[in-house]
């Protein structure tokens, strides 16, 4: 089992003040910038607009807000090491809707669907979320089985504007490349 801690994007979503930037009226209109890093083990085109944040919880990957609000809209395109471990993605899902539900939020599928980004294949599941502060959530989170490392790549957002963040969110996926 791979724990990746999902509660704290939930949490994240509060740190939000702490960052300057601000969202222009339609998401999808956001120009995409490439990003390269050594030390991720992908590369990927993020929301030019938007602000890296750091949560502390030594998680491998990048993490990013909208705008400087409580209850901003937040990505998460993670990695952790499989090390030869054999992972199912329907377990990794049941550990992380049970520390969803720890942080003492409720969920509820909306989707599932295969999906492969960048080559990797994996499983790709759209929640509602309630009970969390600021309010109610939605949730995308693709979970990726690639050949040395596992996955997680997350947009948490006010169902209010998840719409069209998520439209967004699917453009930085198509991005992905390993």
């Amino acid at each position: 089992m791979i724990s990746f801690r999902p509660g704290l994007a939930l949490i994240a979503l509060t740190l939000a003040p702490a960052l300057a930037q601000t969202a222009p009226a339609d998401p999808g209109s956001v120009p995409l910038v490439r990003v390269k890093d050594a030390r991720l083990p992908f590369t990927v085109s993020l929301p030019r607009t938007w602000v890296g944040v750091n949560l502390k919880d030594n998680l491998g990957g990048v993490t990013i807000v909208s705008r400087a609000q409580a209850g901003a809209p937040l990505m998460r395109l993670l990695f952790l090491p499989k090390n030869g471990k054999l992972l199912n993605l329907d377990t990794e899902f049941r550990n992380f809707e049970a520390t969803v539900r720890e942080a003492g939020a409720s969920l509820k599928l909306q989707s599932q669907r295969p999906a492969r980004y960048g080559g990797v294949a994996g499983t790709e599941r759209v929640y509602a979320i309630t009970g969390a502060k600021p309010g109610a959530l939605n949730m995308r989170v693709w979970f990726g089985n690639g050949v040395r490392n596992f996955y997680s790549f997350q947009l948490t957002a006010p169902s209010a504007e998840f719409a069209k963040i998520d439209a967004l969110f699917g453009k930085v996926l198509a991005s992905v490349a390993f």
